[in-house]
């Protein structure tokens, strides 16, 4: 009979009963996961959110569009507005100021000037207008 053979441990990197092996990798999941959730919140925290709702064909030099806003009450906001081309180039630019009366939830009509032909607009962002 043959008795086993001994693996030393250092020589074949084995580890010992009781190592903490799951130690790093839980502990990188618990802060990718709090970091995704404050990211999520700090997000949802914005105040002022708008949309585009429609948009018509370019005509005359100006795209015609209707965007909605959604704000606190008594908030004027400014909207940025942009015409891109087939190449995604900004080929016209507008701001719509929305007063702070009315409703907390509004669509306003607005246009916005072109250089030349567009096919898209896109809204860039809302803001909360600083008093």
């Amino acid at each position: 009979m043959s008795t086993p053979a001994v693996r030393p441990a250092d020589r074949y990197g084995d580890r010992p009963p009781g190592s903490r092996r799951w130690l790093w990798p839980t502990l990188a999941g618990v802060l990718v996961a709090g970091a995704a959730g404050w990211v999520i919140l700090w997000a949802a925290s914005d105040p002022v959110r708008g949309s585009l709702v429609r948009w018509g064909d370019p005509a005359g030099g100006v795209m015609p569009v209707t965007l909605e806003v959604v704000r606190p009450a008594g908030v004027a906001v400014t909207c940025d507005l942009v015409a891109v081309d087939l190449r995604r180039v900004v080929v016209g630019q507008t701001d719509v100021e929305i007063s702070a009366e009315g409703d907390q939830r509004i669509r306003i009509r607005a246009e916005i000037p072109l250089e030349t032909d567009a096919v898209a607009p896109q809204l860039r962002g809302c803001a909360a207008v600083d008093d």
